[in-house]
């Protein structure tokens, strides 16, 4: 199943005795087991956490197979990069069947591919549940940050959280964490702040390797900053520069249609006035064509970069994206 049924499942306040959660977003993982769990009203005594290294079966099948004198619930939590023996799941799985009073929950942190058996063993059993977790696109992204920043009281606007989401190549989880130490400041967090607090004077922002990109500047060496120096993955380097594209072609299509650029209308948010003019500008030089050879471009690479094991992914990404400055 994916997110959206089981968040229905969850308001409909269906909650499964067994739940499986995998995918390429740890942020989302986190926050729906602790949704899950709020749902429960979990206490922390009725909690057993395993991380990692930690699980043994039989500490965890004692702990599921015990009964309660008092009423309370023993609710299994484990979080491992490694995949559990299938019948070790099969096992907790059903003693969660017999045991009304437990609840197992399963978070896998590995790669999708792994998690296949895994799934099987949940599906199976009518008491449980599976939910595959994807990457949230921009605009999820941004409204799940404005959401933790409004939780935790945090001024900042979803253009700045822009920023600090590319700054942090697109990971969800670590923008919460600097969202934790920005609300210490107890003002509106500025772009400025971003830069200085969270970047640190040595590094590379990808708005600026975007920019020099799409200016046709050199950028092996911002390239080998950010890669080698920043420690940035290739993958997250392309699908930042897909979501500037996709936002470009945005831009694009709005003015042909309307004949002028409304930042809020095109992207739900608005952007600082010089930034917006200077998407719309570098959009319409852009035509559709063109258009179409960056995406299909972007799209096999990315595709190349996932799939195959026996390539230089540092030299092949900076290859693509010369070719893809050749296209502009």
């Amino acid at each position: 199943m994916y997110k959206r049924e089981f968040e229905a499942h969850l308001k409909a306040k269906k909650i499964p005795k067994a739940l499986f959660l995998y995918g390429a977003c740890r942020y989302q993982n986190d926050a729906l087991v602790d949704e899950f769990l709020r749902l429960l009203g979990a206490q922390v005594e009725e909690k057993l956490l395993m991380y990692f290294d930690e699980y043994h079966f039989n500490s965890a099948k004692n702990f599921i197979a015990q009964s309660s004198l008092f009423g309370d619930r023993n609710i299994l939590i484990v979080k491992s990069d490694k995949t559990i023996p299938t019948k070790e799941l099969e096992v907790l799985i059903e003693l969660c069947r017999k045991n009304e009073s437990s609840y197992f929950i399963c978070q896998f942190f590995g790669e999708d591919k792994k998690a296949t058996a895994s799934t099987k063993a949940f599906e199976k059993a009518s008491h449980a549940l599976f939910v595959r977790l994807f990457k949230a696109e921009m605009g999820e992204a941004l409204s799940l940050l404005e959401q933790h920043a409004q939780k935790i009281g945090l001024n900042i606007n979803r253009y700045v959280l822009q920023h600090l989401y590319l700054v942090h190549t697109e990971d969800l989880s670590l923008c919460v964490n600097e969202c934790e130490k920005l609300s210490l400041l107890e003002r509106e967090v500025t772009i400025n702040d971003i830069d200085t607090l969270v970047y640190g004077l040595g590094s590379v922002s990808m708005e600026h390797f975007i920019a020099r990109l799409f200016e046709k500047k050199d950028i092996s060496e911002i390239f080998e900053r950010l890669i080698e120096g920043d420690g940035v993955e290739e993958i997250r380097v392309i699908n930042a520069i897909e979501s500037h594209v996709s936002q470009l072609f945005l831009f694009h299509t709005y003015i042909k249609l309307h004949g002028a650029f409304d930042a809020k209308a095109i992207l739900g948010y608005a952007l600082p006035s010089p930034i917006a003019t200077q998407r719309s500008h570098q959009s319409i030089k852009i035509d559709l064509p063109t258009y179409q050879k960056l995406f299909e471009l972007l799209l096999n690479t990315e595709y190349t970069l996932k799939k195959l094991s026996n390539v230089d992914k540092n030299g092949y990404l900076l290859s693509s994206l010369i070719k893809l400055q050749s296209y502009l």
